[in-house]
């Protein structure tokens, strides 16, 4: 009995042995079959081989991304395309609707401001062209501030008046920029306003009583001068045209003949002193060659020993 005994406790102690050997040698897979996150986090974090990035795997997420943004662009190009024609269908039924209603485009009145120079049939044309956009029909489509911006890009127009009068006429009123001189630079001969902008539609043939500015960027540097001129009815009479010396200042050359050298500053200044001068002496119509008024406070005056075809003394002084 105490062999028996002692063989079944032998085979009690052995036993658990047994069992602890079993769970040793089972933990190793049961370690290898858990996931990947979970076997990250019993090891305590991430080792080198867990973060490493292959160029395979950053090439892919490259791609990824530029495929993202490529979509998002195109995307937004279609539905900015959609809402874009949502919204001029929308526009264009608005318009038929207030035209059946009784807003249509009945009449376009154009006409010069008040006070400025008549504008032409052919002018009138061009401002009726600019006025109505294609497919409106209602006088609600169209807005005056956009009207009146198509119609001052007309480089002979310099200002315009836009309104409407309900419930079917469009009126505009056109000042037209009168046409001051002529600008000669480079062999071409082209119309320009007081602020020396040439006018395109407009052709120098047609106005050859203007006087001429000649020299390159003429045109605008003479604004102040034209201006000047405006105020100065006797010599602009006289005036035949106005040089521009060296960039820098300007001669001015008169119908007599004669030529007045004036200062590179305080031009218009010296305009408006040889007006006076005329005034008192009539200076202008003086039989002399040339007025230099270059040096300021001074007046040089050479004399015309022949004028119209004999001797004439410069009568009377300055």
């Amino acid at each position: 009995m105490a062999a028996v005994r002692a063989r079944r406790s032998g085979g009690r102690a052995a036993g658990p042995a047994r069992g602890k050997k079993g769970r040793n040698a089972s933990h190793p897979a049961s370690y290898e079959n858990m996931p990947r996150l979970a076997r990250i986090k019993l090891s305590g974090g991430l080792s080198q081989d867990d973060v490493q990035v292959t160029s395979k795997s950053l090439m892919a997420a490259v791609t990824g991304a530029v495929l993202f943004v490529g979509i998002a662009i195109a995307s937004a190009a279609w539905l900015g395309a959609s809402l874009f024609d949502a919204r001029e269908a929308f526009s264009r039924s608005a318009d038929s609707a207030a035209a059946g209603a009784g807003f249509n485009i009945g009449a376009l009145d154009v006409a010069a401001l008040p006070g400025s120079p008549v504008i032409t049939d052919a002018r009138e044309q061009e401002v009726r062209a600019l006025l109505v956009p294609e497919g409106r029909r209602s006088i609600i489509s169209l807005d005056p501030d956009d009207v009146k911006a198509r119609v001052e890009g007309l480089d002979w127009v310099a200002s315009a008046r836009v309104r409407r009068l309900w419930p079917s006429t469009l009126r505009v009123e056109v000042e037209r920029r009168q046409e001051y001189a002529l600008w000669e630079e480079d062999g071409q001969v082209s119309v320009i306003d007081m602020n020396g902008e040439r006018l395109l539609a407009e052709r120098a043939a047609d106005h050859p009583g203007l006087p001429l500015i000649v020299g390159r960027g003429a045109g605008p540097a003479a604004e102040p001068l034209l201006e000047a001129l405006e105020s100065l009815p006797q010599l602009r009479a006289r005036l035949v045209q106005l040089v521009r010396v060296g960039d820098r200042r300007w001669n001015l050359e008169l119908n007599s003949g004669a030529i007045v050298s004036l200062p590179e500053d305080g031009a218009p200044q010296a305009l408006a002193r040889l007006e006076a001068l005329h005034a008192h002496y009539t200076l202008l119509d003086r039989p002399v060659r040339q007025l230099d008024m270059r040096t300021p406070g001074r007046l040089a005056v050479r004399v015309q020993p022949a004028l119209a075809g004999g001797l004439n003394p410069l009568l009377g002084g300055v």
